[in-house]
């Protein structure tokens, strides 16, 4: 069973992701290359979408036109996916693919629709929720097909939303419904099959979000927490069940699981307070081998931060991204590099 760290030594290497002249740098996903995608705000305060190379290198990706642009999601092609409000139309999903043109594809869902972009597969399948304020359904996008409605889980249901929150490499779909902030369920299903399915009898029962799933088709979330009316961490099963994360709320009444990598590492936030997704709180935190730390007691340097709200995601080399603030409630990104064990030492030294 996991359990909480003490303090040991530091587990991983600060570096702080920069956006020169700009403010408010949000961090959203890691691939497997390292690249780092997600959002600044520029001089004039315009929300730009922004990609960092591995080596720390910025790029603003291209927009439609005058807007906001933000990227939530980078496959290990190195598309990116993202969303573009130029507050006159409904908001769009922007798809770019850096090795075939600078400039985005541009998904939308016919008049008067959102788009809210939320994960892209390594196969190029684009996933989120679509719709109306408040009836929103969820999405699969593909080049070849375009947007099909995946629905929600119960037609018959009043009120009911539904988006896909994740997609792994076998096609597998992970998301909730809801019809209000509290009264939220995990959803699963399968690209090239539009439909939405509760993922267990305890998701419909219980209130219940699927945040992310790794190739092993394992997924994490939140979940109502058996001894408090409280969301918590989760990982759940393969039969859709879902048990609590032993630790990971810190010294918090909530959190929530984030992103898990192929190696099963996990990451996430602790004291979301009252939201019910997966949101910055008061601190960051990683299960791995079996325990559970507080990210901000375990890196090198605190560098500009006075405390981590969030791991956001973690790639399969281990490396995470998040975000936290300064002492003046700035928000900033970091990149969290593991420190691995030197190998002079794995015999021992005799001096």
């Amino acid at each position: 069973m996991p359990a909480l760290a003490g303090t040991p030594a530091p587990l991983y290497h600060l570096v702080t992701l920069d956006a020169p002249g700009g403010s408010a740098v949000i961090a959203r996903d890691i691939n497997d290359a390292g690249q780092v995608v997600g959002r600044y705000l520029d001089a004039d305060f315009n929300a730009r979408a922004a990609l960092w190379d591995a080596d720390g290198t910025l790029h603003d990706l291209a927009l439609p036109g005058p807007g906001d642009g933000a990227a939530a999601a980078i496959n290990n092609a190195g598309q990116v996916i993202g969303t573009f409000n130029d507050y006159e139309n409904p908001q769009a999903g922007l798809l770019w693919d850096p090795a075939a043109s600078p400039q985005p594809t541009v998904i939308t869902a016919g008049p008067g629709a959102f788009v809210e972009a939320i994960d892209i597969g390594d196969g190029g399948e684009v996933v989120g929720g679509f719709g109306q304020p408040a009836q929103e359904r969820a999405f699969v996008w593909t080049p070849a097909g375009g947007l099909v409605d995946y629905g929600v889980q119960d037609e018959n249901v009043e009120f009911q939303q539904a988006r896909w929150t994740a997609v792994n490499a076998g096609g597998t779909l992970v998301g909730h419904w809801n019809q209000h902030s509290s009264n939220v369920h995990a959803i699963t299903g399968e690209v090239g099959l539009a439909s939405v399915s509760a993922m267990s009898g305890m998701t419909e029962e219980f209130p219940s979000i699927a945040t992310a799933i790794n190739d092993a088709g394992v997924a994490v979330g939140l979940g109502l927490a058996v001894e408090a009316p409280e969301l918590v961490p989760v990982v759940f099963a393969a039969d859709g069940s879902f048990s609590v994360i032993p630790g990971a709320t810190l010294d918090q009444d909530n959190g929530c699981a984030a992103a898990i990598n192929a190696s099963g590492v996990i990451v996430g936030s602790a004291g979301i307070g009252s939201a019910s997704g997966c949101v910055p709180g008061l601190k960051a935190w990683v299960q791995r081998d079996g325990t559970v730390y507080d990210l901000y007691d375990v890196v090198d340097d605190h560098g500009p931060f006075a405390r981590f709200q969030i791991a956001r995601a973690i790639n399969a080399s281990g490396v995470i991204v998040g975000m936290g603030v300064t002492a003046d409630d700035e928000v900033l990104s970091f990149r969290l590099v593991p420190i691995g064990g030197d190998a002079i030492f794995a015999d021992g030294f005799d001096g």
